[in-house]
């Protein structure tokens, strides 16, 4: 009885059909860090030629995570043998959620 009516279709199928839920993608920078020892001479545009971010990032943007990073360093200029932190950003990580 059972195998006739779901192949004639009588059980309404309806019960068994879930609707499909959407995904949501954003794309999620992942930004890293490079610890570095500056040397006499060192300038920010310096250090960010010679460590470049993998991924696009505009000069605004890396200076901005700099200065989160390296608050110290807002009013006063490097010193030669300290250690900084560069940030970069590497290939984009992609976030979904249902």
């Amino acid at each position: 009885m059972l195998k006739v009516d779901l192949l004639e279709g009588t059980i309404p199928l309806a019960a068994f059909y879930k609707e499909p839920i959407e995904e949501t993608c954003v794309e999620v920078p992942d930004i890293q860090t490079i610890v570095v020892r500056t040397i006499p001479g060192d300038t920010l545009q310096s250090l960010f030629a010679v460590y470049p971010s993998e991924e696009k990032m505009t000069f605004a943007e890396r200076l901005e995570l700099f200065y989160e990073l390296n608050p110290h360093l807002l009013k006063q200029s490097f010193k030669p043998g300290e250690t900084i932190q560069l940030p970069f950003r590497t290939k984009n990580a992609h976030s979904c959620t249902e």
